[in-house]
């Protein structure tokens, strides 16, 4: 499940780093950018949670 979840980690980081740089003229381009961000803050705070359930 770790490795799943880094891999659409990274999936989502590099999103946001392509509607960010790529995407100049497109209407698309923060609704991308905000959605991938928030999906990778959404890993990043699913998985602090739950490591500390683990170790607590």
């Amino acid at each position: 499940m770790s490795k799943i979840l880094e891999l659409i980690g990274f999936a989502l980081i590099g999103g946001t780093i392509i509607s960010f740089v790529g995407m100049m003229n497109s209407p698309l381009r923060w609704p991308v950018f905000w959605g991938c961000a928030g999906g990778a803050l959404a890993v990043i705070l699913y998985r602090k949670a739950k490591l500390k359930r683990k170790t607590v």
